[in-house]
């Protein structure tokens, strides 16, 4: 009854065809439908669909061959629609006439279905595990084992019907002193010699505040109490920095072993007795696990160009897109070696360059879309578009419980070679990502620009937001963070080995940092940084000039980690922050952070949960001069602290941040206790012919609670001509 009633969608859909388009007109278009319940020697017609995606790509390429170039669509049936291995769409299934902004090749899902394209395969004959030595007591009785499905050699991730599992954990600790990069000291009993040792991760964050490492264990002395991993952590192992806010204190813990089973859906894995073991919480109705998925595949999709890495042309697909699509039950990128892994890391090791960690990955792409698509419950990243990569576009998408980012642009490294850029990404809804690797963000552009990202509600972060990047700067060491994607054979000599760290030398090499000119509009930001720390909501670091961050509402970060919900790090000049409404965050540095010369105009700071350690605007480490902050309103937290910051380095005595070299007018300040919070500001800076017409005294906001940030008459803000912000515009459009 099931399939008749499918079938009979299919013919109704091929109806609604012939209605819009006067007559089903194969001259027009190529159609072709898939549907779970298909056979792959069937005809592809809505009465005799296919079974398989890679089935209608092979008949569209057939067609193809025969020299049909008529635009492509490939209908999905609702439910699950496995891939065992990576489906790769290149240059002759895209469009090929020269500067054609046409869709040659679609992917789309039956109306009103939920197609999931999926990595997932059945684990199946499950039995009640009746003893293991290694087992806590807490789970005897309760665990089960399976097989790794044929096919399947390791995976890092295992879901069920509702989403993804957790791998299990052991208790942190912290190391007992300072190791190296391959070596971690623990305290005894916190890592053993376990059976599957070669399956096992020690997950750390190597003494520093912004990211975390998944290090694969080589060997262990449980007697010396000391740890080798198979790869390079990307700091030296040891205690987090003092200055690092520790969360629960521990930084360092164990993942897959049956000792650390102890919850109700976790699992662990044993490749050497090719062994599943799993405490289910979705059973059937003899207790046995339910809907087990083990991925086969950390890409589900890649759309590849014809890359000339090293030359200075790329031939791109083009014309390819998706439509009402859920991407899901890819699995996580393992890291693997120091060749394959940090030595090719992006900034930090946030990311890792040119790889497949997304479940659909656009490798040298133009003019491709992804439309009204879902990525759910997957170990890595959602969408990337890796070194050429123009004019494609992502929207009305949502991206949630990934283990990684959501989207990623990433061109080449630094040097002439500039081919990702005037990218969209336009209204997605990004939420509880970088689950796994907790400091992958939620959109970030890295060597890349003239992209616009507009209307994307981000919430629920392990770390940050937003990132527009490169900090790759040729002067810096090349120690494992991303310096091996530099161009030395595209950069003099001299840019590399003679720089440093100041603006006029920074001019020199701008033209090799291509995140430049990127638009952040219109964004939503919440409840960021949540698992690690100094992160922020929308960060913009060493990415070259003319990016702009405007009219972003940042609301209601709450953890203690963020310093500052918008900010300009290392060596970043000539940004514009404009229009931007911070609401309600705990930011403990500043609301605004700048290292560099960058335009501050027209910001809201208002009800801040604590009083800044440094200023709610924050002017850091290098001169500012020519940076400009006018018609800003900053309402103090009651405790006080500096409106601005004139922060170094600790080490640093000469060419400080003064505030006496910005253009500073216009700006509107209010104390709820202190009426002479700014004086001694006004007297200082006054004197040098600086805030002239800036106020004291309450802007007299409409309605904050309710998000309206228009003013009362009489506000003294629309003395000064600052522009009212509406956050019901900022955030994603809503249809």
């Amino acid at each position: 009854m099931k399939t008749i009633l499918i079938q009979f969608k299919w013919m109704l859909f091929s109806l609604c065809i012939i209605l819009l388009t006067g007559c089903n007109n194969s001259s027009e278009k190529i159609e072709l439908y898939v549907s779970i319940s298909g056979d792959d020697k069937a005809s592809g017609t809505t009465v005799a669909p296919l079974a398989s995606i890679p089935k209608a790509l092979e008949i569209v390429r057939e067609f193809r061959d025969n020299g049909n170039s008529k635009p492509a669509f490939i209908y999905l049936s609702g439910g699950r629609h496995q891939l065992n291995k990576t489906l790769v769409l290149v240059i002759e299934d895209g469009n090929q006439k020269s500067n054609s902004v046409s869709t040659q090749l679609t992917f789309a899902a039956y109306p009103n279905e939920n197609p999931i394209v999926s990595a997932g395969v059945s684990v199946n004959d499950w039995k009640l595990l009746q003893s293991h030595s290694e087992l806590p007591e807490v789970a005897k009785g309760k665990v089960w084992v399976a097989d790794i499905p044929e096919g399947i050699d390791k995976f890092y991730t295992l879901y069920d019907e509702n989403g993804r599992l957790n791998r299990a954990r052991a208790e942190g600790f912290i190391p007992t002193k300072m190791g190296d990069k391959k070596t971690v000291h623990f305290p005894k009993g916190k890592i053993k010699n376990w059976e599957n040792l070669k399956d096992v991760e020690l997950n750390i964050r190597p003494t520093r505040a912004w990211m975390i490492n998944m290090l694969p264990l080589e060997s262990v002395d449980e007697e010396k109490l000391v740890a080798k991993t198979k790869v390079s952590s990307t700091y030296t192992m040891g205690e987090l920095a003092h200055w690092v806010h520790k969360k629960d204190g521990n930084s360092a813990w164990i993942e897959n072993t049956l000792e650390s089973l102890d919850t109700p859906g976790e699992w662990v894995v044993n490749t050497e007795t090719r062994k599943i073991y799993l405490w289910p919480v979705n059973t059937t109705d003899n207790g046995s696990p339910k809907g087990i998925l083990a991925p086969t595949t950390s890409e589900l999709i890649r759309v590849e160009g014809n890359i000339d890495y090293k030359g200075t042309k790329d031939q791109p697909v083009k014309g390819i897109s998706f439509s009402g699509i859920t991407f899901s039950h890819a699995d996580r990128r393992a890291w693997v070696d120091d060749k394959d892994q940090l030595g090719w890391g992006m900034q930090h090791d946030w990311d890792m360059f040119d790889r497949p960690t997304a479940a659909l990955r656009f490798r040298g792409a133009e003019n491709c879309e992804v439309i009204n698509c879902k990525f759910l419950n997957s170990g890595g990243s959602g969408v990337r578009f890796d070194l050429h990569a123009q004019k494609n576009k992502v929207e009305n998408c949502e991206f949630a419980h990934l283990g990684e980012a959501g989207i990623l642009l990433a061109g080449y490294g630094p040097g002439t070679k500039d081919v990702n850029h005037h990218n969209k990404i336009i209204n997605n809804h990004i939420h509880h990502f970088s689950e796994i690797t907790w400091h992958s963000p939620g959109i970030w552009a890295w060597q890349s620009g003239y992209n616009q990202i507009a209307h994307n509600y981000i919430h629920h972060s392990g770390y940050a937001g937003i990132l527009i990047t490169n900090r790759i700067e040729p002067d810096r060491r090349l120690n494992g963070e991303g310096g091996r994607t530099v161009r030395h054979h595209e950069i003099p000599d001299e840019v590399i080995k003679n720089t440093k760290e100041n603006y006029e030398n920074w001019k020199v090499r701008e033209k090799f940092n291509h995140s430049r000119h990127n638009i952040v509009e219109y964004n939503e930001i919440t409840h960021a940084v949540q698992l690690l720390s100094d992160g922020n909501c929308i960060y913009v670091s060493g990415a070259g000039t003319g990016n702009i961050v405007r009219y972003n509402y940042l609301h209601d970060n709450l953890e203690h980690s963020m310093p500052a919900p918008i900010r300009c790090d290392d060596d970043q000049h000539e940004t514009l922050i404009f229009g931007n409404v911070l609401y309600n965050n705990y930011a403990f540095s500043a609301g605004i952070a700048s290292k560099g010369v960058n335009d501050i105009i027209n910001n809201i700071i208002v009800a801040p949960r604590v009083a800044p350690r440094f200023g709610y605007i924050s002017f850091e480490w290098v001169p500012v001069t020519g940076s400009k902050a006018h018609k800003n309103i900053i309402i103090s937290h009651p405790d006080g602290g500096n409106a601005y910051a004139e922060r170094p380095r600790k080490d640093q005595v000469k060419n400080l941040p003064n505030l006496e070299q910005t253009d500073m007018d216009g700006n509107l300040y209010y104390h709820p206790k202190n009426p002479n919070w700014m004086t001694s500001h006004f007297k200082r800076i006054r004197s040098k012919g600086k805030e002239k017409m800036s106020q004291f005294g309450d802007p007299m906001f409409i309605d904050i609670e309710n998000g309206n940030f228009g003013f009362k008459e009489g506000s003294p803000a629309l003395k000064l001509g600052i522009e009212p912000l509406d956050v019901s515009k900022m955030g994603m459009i809503k249809n």
